[in-house]
Order: C-alpha cells, then structure tokens, then sequence
C-alpha cells in the first residue's frame, strides 16, 4: 500500500484545492500520512486547509498537526502549536514527547512528561513510556530509565510491553552497561525479539574489547 500513498495523497490535495470539505478526523488522517513520509510542505498545506475549514483548534487535528511536524524534524513549529492547544489529549502529548526522543532531546522530552504529570488531566499510557524511556536511553540516563521502567506498573498500573523492554535495553547498551545488559534480558518475562538482539550486538560491537560472549548468545 506504500505505493499508493502518494497517489491517495495527491487526491486529497486536489479535493482541498478544488473546495472539498473534509472533517476533523479526515484531516487527522492525512496529517498523520504526511507524517509517515515526513512531507513537510504539503503538510503545512494540509494545515493552512484546516485553518481556513475552522478546524485548526480541534484537538484530534491540532494533535496530528503536533504529530507531523514533529515527525517531520520541526520541533519548534510543533511546540508552537502544542502549547496553543486548549485542550491537549494523550495522543498530543506523546507526540511531542516522542519527538523530542526521536530527534536527541532527551531532556527536553523528559522536562515535558514531567508537565504531564502535573497537568495531571492525561494519564501517561504505553506509548508515552515508550518516548520516556526512548529519551533516557538518548540522554543517557540510566538510573531515571529504571525509575519510569519501574513506574510503569508501580504507578500506573502498565505493564512493560516488548518495546519498553528494548528502550531499556538500548539504554544500557548505549550506556555501555553490558555485564546489566545481560542481566537484564536473562530476567525478562518474555523471549528477547530481533530489536533487542541488534541492539546488544551493537553494544558489543561499540565496547572496547567487546563482550564476545554476551554478542555471540
């Protein structure tokens, strides 16, 4: 289906451009596109269309606006409209925090789960520890990866999925905390995916000396 993506989009472009309307979550749905394809113009297309439908402040499409320019390494613009949202659900929030993981900004990504919390009117979810964690792994943080790692269930009542347990083990990889590194995927509740294995190998591959036994396992 990739290639008929541009083709769908292209479509839609000329519905907006010949006076179509679309709904709020129409355009959340091609926002997100672009965002899958990190197509920046035609995006701020897409937003100027749902300026001028009267849309611009609903949250599902100020959510997928947050999402596409975040994902299209505009992180200022996101912010910009992030913070003029009235009202901001999880899916806004997690953006803007997954976004600031994805680019390096890790404790940026973290300064703004923290307001989160405060804000305290979106409980975080699976997706948002997923950019936590993401963003301890980049700012490497070890000891407050495990402090939210460990949140997950004590506070919030989550339980660590498969991409949780490979942010942490990206995390002590990057940290070169081998000898934990394979502690930690010895004791995991689950068997170890391909990701997670990739990122262990990449450890070994960055250690001075390398920790051959733990790579060739």
């Amino acid at each position: 289906h990739n290639e008929l993506l541009p083709k769908a989009l292209d479509l839609v472009c000329f519905m907006l451009q010949t006076g179509k309307r679309l709904d709020n979550f129409m355009y959340a749905t091609v926002l997100s596109a672009f965002a899958s394809v990190a197509t920046l113009e035609r995006g701020m297309e897409v937003h100027a269309c749902s300026v001028r439908a009267c849309l611009e402040s609903d949250v599902v499409v100020g959510s997928a606006l947050v999402d596409m320019y975040s994902k299209c390494g505009r992180l200022d613009y996101a912010l910009r409209y992030f913070n003029t949202m009235p009202v901001k659900n999880s899916y806004s929030w997690n953006s803007m925090i997954s976004g600031y993981a994805r680019h390096g900004q890790g404790e940026e990504a973290l300064k703004l789960f923290a307001d989160m919390k405060l804000d305290g009117q979106t409980p975080p979810d699976h997706v948002t520890f997923v950019g936590v964690l993401s963003a301890c792994s980049h700012a490497g943080l070890v000891k407050e990866g495990f402090k939210h790692f460990e949140s997950m269930s004590d506070s919030y009542g989550l339980a660590p999925r498969i991409e949780h347990f490979s942010c942490m083990a990206d995390l002590l990889g990057r940290a070169g905390e081998l000898d934990k590194l394979e502690d930690f995927i010895n004791n995991m509740p689950m068997k170890p995916n391909v990701l997670i294995w990739r990122t262990v190998l990449g450890a070994c591959c960055r250690a001075n000396g390398g920790k051959t036994e733990l790579g060739r396992k």
